[in-house]
């Protein structure tokens, strides 16, 4: 029968449940042999049993359970993080879409755009109806409009091919890093070789976006996740001494509960990387926990209100009347909301309704009584041409710019010294 294992100081024991303080011995306290690894418990890592085996002879797998560890004690978050996003590209927003249009859907909840979404209907007040796949199969949204804000559709990007240069949420962890499309799977995912020399197959569309290099904003979002990576491995470097690309687990233990302003007491540790069978002698890919840890940065969750579609709408007394296409909670069907907050409305006139507990979307048409701030209430617009009175006179002029209820014309046949801002009240339409 195999004797009891010991920690690396010989102060504690493991049970094959817990570590207990070592007994009281005359003789000299154990030493862990240098093929010595923890015993451990069945645990799902990555969605893989591991099966009372050590795992010392694949760093991969090994940095997979160090990063599991990592998050169970408590140092990186256990979900990943909310993706950082690399820079918007415009996008040029057409005036309508057609069924079988492919689009993309700005989901309030990933608070990104995914693709892959197709029109498979057009309501009488202009919104769309969009089927979005999921993992877990399609989705469908009932009444969504075209723009760029949360709850949105617009043109898909067009599709991939092998050699785009690209940006990849890499592994889901949350940040983006450059790379390049290797090829393309019969499932429609990607293998892509990252410009740190990193590989990773089957990567959804989702989890990808067109790298612009010729954009400086990009440039500099590509320089910043870089070298915060960069910076970890360095000084992950200086353990290596045989520039293997990785450490021992035996190294990074003592990083964990030694360097640091708040080391980690040494039974957390050893309890986590016992159940998660990593070996003190085993080697870990450095490179790629930099990578995790570069993109695990703490991020405050952000709570975003449902977005609910109605038509037929109208402002009553201060709340919201119409009916709801998809209410999280009363189904499809009239509804009174409580106490509207606010109003905005987008480069399209679509309007976001927001009262306490949710975000009411009205499409340009969707009202059954427009509130009188509404962009289409304004009769005038830039660049019509229009009568406007000068001392009682009608003369022909070209409404320049607008603000507020205030139009700076210009008189048709006169130079700009002539040009002045003037209110509806001395405007009218030409006959």
């Amino acid at each position: 029968m195999s004797g009891p294992t010991y920690s690396p100081d010989g102060k504690h024991m493991w049970t094959g449940s817990e570590w207990i303080p070592a007994p009281p011995t005359s003789e000299p306290e154990p030493s862990v042999p240098s093929e010595q690894a923890l015993n451990m418990q069945d645990s799902v890592i990555g969605g893989d049993v591991v099966h009372s085996t050590v795992i010392n002879n694949d760093p991969a797998a090994v940095t997979t359970a160090v990063i599991a560890a990592l998050q169970q004690l408590g140092m990186v978050g256990a979900e990943p993080a909310a993706p950082q996003a690399p820079p918007i590209l415009e996008v040029e927003l057409p005036p309508s879409f057609s069924v079988g249009d492919h689009v993309e859907y700005h989901s309030p909840t990933n608070e990104r755009w995914l693709n892959r979404c197709t029109v498979i209907g057009v309501n009488d007040d202009g919104t769309y109806r969009i089927e979005v796949p999921k993992s877990s199969g399609i989705e469908t949204k009932h009444a969504v409009v075209i723009g760029s804000s949360l709850g949105t559709i617009r043109p898909a990007a067009p599709p991939y091919q092998v050699g785009n240069r690209v940006l990849v949420n890499w592994k889901n962890y949350g940040n983006y890093y450059p790379g390049t499309i290797a090829s393309e799977n019969d499932n429609h995912t990607f293998m892509i070789h990252f410009d740190d020399g990193d590989v990773e197959d089957n990567v959804e569309w989702s989890r990808i976006e067109p790298l612009q290099e010729n954009s400086a904003e990009v440039q500099d979002y590509m320089e910043s996740v870089l070298e915060a990576e960069q910076e970890l491995i360095e000084a992950f470097q200086v353990f290596d001494e045989n520039g293997t690309g990785t450490i021992p687990a035996r190294k990074y233990f003592e990083i964990l509960t030694e360097i640091g302003d708040d080391p980690i007491s040494v039974d957390d540790v050893l309890e986590e990387f016992a159940s998660l069978g990593i070996g003190l002698d085993s080697e870990i890919d450095y490179r790629e926990l930099a990578k995790y840890m570069a993109s695990s940065d703490d991020v405050e969750p952000v709570h975003y209100k449902p977005e609910v579609v109605i038509r037929d709408a109208e402002i009553k007394d201060g709340d919201l009347h119409g009916y709801a296409y998809a209410h999280p909670k009363l189904g499809e069907g009239p509804v009174r909301t409580s106490q509207i907050m606010g109003v905005q409305y987008d480069e399209r006139a679509t309007a976001r309704v927001e009262t306490r507990n949710t975000m009411y979307v009205v499409g340009p048409t969707g009202w059954k009584v427009k509130p009188a701030e509404h962009p289409f209430n304004d009769p005038f617009s830039v660049g019509e041409e229009i009568k406007v009175d000068w001392k009682g006179s009608w003369w022909d002029a070209i409404i320049r710019e607008k603000t507020g209820g205030q139009y700076l014309i210009h008189y048709v046949g006169f130079d700009t010294s002539w040009d002045e801002w003037v209110d509806t009240n001395r405007m009218q339409k030409m006959e």
